[in-house]
């Protein structure tokens, strides 16, 4: 064998060899790789892959809890009826074993059959849907009612195909938000009733004080005409007097009426002989329906008690509530008679009444009638009862625990009836002494000096001539400001009366200065408002007490003569 051969033969198998060995360590990689492969489709079957998804659920799960929403799933077998802890508490169906049944059965009557037809169609039709049911809760002894919202949405169906019975609901308890959708509504409906009711009121109000306005001016005009007889013109001044009087008792109604919707009347018990009540009501009567031209009109008494019934109760609010009555029936009797009277009666309340032989009521007038400036048309003729005096009647009534109503009949008259408790005089109370009888007074005071700070100079030339015979001696001023320097310059003022409401300086301001150099001279305010916040108002800033415009005669001079006895 040649060297040539030998070389070939030799080198061919070093050749194979390498072959061999990069073959095996590429086979080698390749099982890495796959092992590698393997691992990983393992962990991505029962590691990662499966916490993810099982984490996904458990937030979904969370999410639902937060927001207060339960979720149950009712398979093709019903038997395994499954809810979530949530829709558990909402539904309030206690225990671990839950059925369909008792699941159903939660839904009220009236919305259970809309569920049931609801799942029918949702299982043929594949589509979801979203209801409103109401459902009763067990609660303690008793149920509880709710409001829920529920979505449903069926399992196993796509693109609107049937469901293959399986079906997936959401619940969430809506009780509290509609609660509060219902509150808006009524407050907005009640803020939408009390805007008409405004608007209503000042319209009926302008009616009513324009009214009598007319009649005051037209009147005020007639006084000028010269070589009027002496009758015509006291009958000239004294309409204009009545009319003034109507004006100003709308007035004091619609601040009665204030005070009641912001409850600051207070009611005040005391003894109250009631047959004396009603005597004095007749007598006041008996004055008042002359100057309204019907002195035909006989006003008498039907009392329940022979010796005369003393109950508790705010006597001042009784009368109050009588006056309404009673000058309601004056305005509305055009002939007859009224009556008035009382009885107890078995349940220890007194049922009062004030009946007239006037125009009555319609049916539907009576429906209304203890509403501001009710009115109605029927038959053809307007009827109407303008005024206040009705609604506050009503609202006192309740704050003394009672009721009132009305019995009539169109052109018949009518009866109104009121209850308020029989309460006796407890013994710590004397006996009720009769009230003195008395004129307006009059009184000497030529010594004195009163100060009179007054801008409006029609009120103060009325309170010059009321203290004109008094002898007192009288100082002017027209603002705060004037009576300050007056009461620093003269040292001789025994009595200040302070209007509240001047230009400049105001009464209350006025006295804060004054006391804040004189503490003992008094001083009375002169005021038209009669709301208790304006009256404490005066007490602080110094006032010793207040007189109310328009000024009572009697009540004006009688306290005047308290302050300067002590001067």
């Amino acid at each position: 064998m040649t060297r040539e051969n030998n070389a070939g033969y030799i080198g061919l198998p070093m050749v194979l060899g390498n072959k061999n060995k990069k073959i095996a360590g590429l086979q080698q990689k390749l099982e890495e790789y796959e092992a590698e492969l393997r691992l990983l489709r393992l962990s991505d079957t029962t590691g990662t892959m499966a916490e993810s998804r099982n984490d996904s659920l458990l937030i979904l799960r969370k999410v639902l809890e937060l927001n207060g929403i339960g979720y149950w799933i009712r398979p093709a077998d019903v038997g395994q009826f499954w809810l979530s802890p949530a829709a558990k508490e909402i539904m309030g169906i206690p225990g671990e074993e839950v059925t369909w049944d008792s699941f159903r059965n939660t839904i009220l009557p009236e919305d259970r059959a809309v569920f049931e037809k609801t799942i029918a169609d949702i299982l043929q039709s594949g589509k979801s849907a979203e209801l409103e049911l109401k459902i009763a809760r067990i609660e303690g002894d008793g149920r509880e009612f709710r409001l829920i919202v529920m979505q449903i949405a069926p399992l196993g169906a796509t693109n609107g195909s049937a469901a293959d019975g399986r079906i997936l609901g959401t619940v969430r308890d809506i009780s509290r938000q509609d609660k509060i959708k219902r509150d808006l509504i009524r407050g907005r409906e009640k803020a939408e009733d009390a805007g008409k009711l405004k608007n209503t009121l000042l319209a009926n109000i302008s009616h009513e004080i324009r009214t009598p306005m007319n009649s005051i001016i037209g009147f005020s005009e007639l006084l000028n005409i010269g070589n009027l007889p002496y009758e015509r013109r006291h009958e000239y001044v004294k309409t204009i007097k009545n009319q003034g009087i109507y004006i100003l008792k709308m007035i004091d109604d619609l601040i009665e009426l204030t005070r009641m919707e912001t409850g600051r009347i207070t009611i005040r018990k005391s003894p109250c002989n009631v047959d004396a009540l009603l005597h004095e009501l007749v007598t006041i009567f008996d004055q008042y329906k002359k100057t309204q031209n019907k002195d035909f009109l006989e006003i008498r008494i039907n009392a329940g008690s022979k010796t005369g019934l003393v109950i508790f109760t705010d006597s001042g609010r009784l009368q109050q509530l009588m006056t309404n009555l009673i000058h309601n029936a004056i305005k509305f009797t055009e002939k007859g008679w009224i009556e008035i009277g009382y009885r107890p009666t078995p349940d220890q309340k007194i049922e009062f009444y004030v009946k007239d032989t006037g125009i009555g009521l319609s049916r539907d007038l009576q429906k209304n009638i203890f509403s501001p400036f009710a009115e109605d048309e029927t038959q053809g003729v307007k009827q109407e009862r303008s005024g206040l005096g009705l609604t506050i009647s009503r609202n006192l009534i309740r704050l003394l625990g009672g009721k009132i109503w009305v019995e009539s009949e169109l052109g018949l008259g009518s009866t109104f009836y009121f209850t308020i408790p029989h309460e006796e005089v407890p013994d710590s109370y004397n006996t009720l002494a009769p009230e003195e009888e008395s004129g307006i007074p009059s009184f000497t005071w030529k010594d004195k000096v009163i100060l009179v700070a007054e801008d409006d100079e029609v009120n103060f030339r009325f309170l010059e001539v009321l203290l004109q015979d008094t002898g007192a001696q009288i100082l002017h001023a027209t603002n705060g400001i004037q009576a300050v320097e007056l009461c620093k310059s003269i040292s001789k003022i025994d009595l200040v009366l302070m209007d509240l409401k001047m230009p400049d300086m105001d009464g209350i301001e006025a006295t804060r200065q004054i006391r804040s150099f004189n503490r003992k001279v008094p001083i009375i305010a002169q005021t038209a408002f009669v709301l208790d916040s304006e009256l404490q108002n005066c007490l602080e800033a110094g006032c010793d007490d207040h007189i109310t415009k328009p000024i009572d005669i009697k009540e004006f001079l009688q306290k005047v003569d308290k302050y300067l006895k002590d001067r």
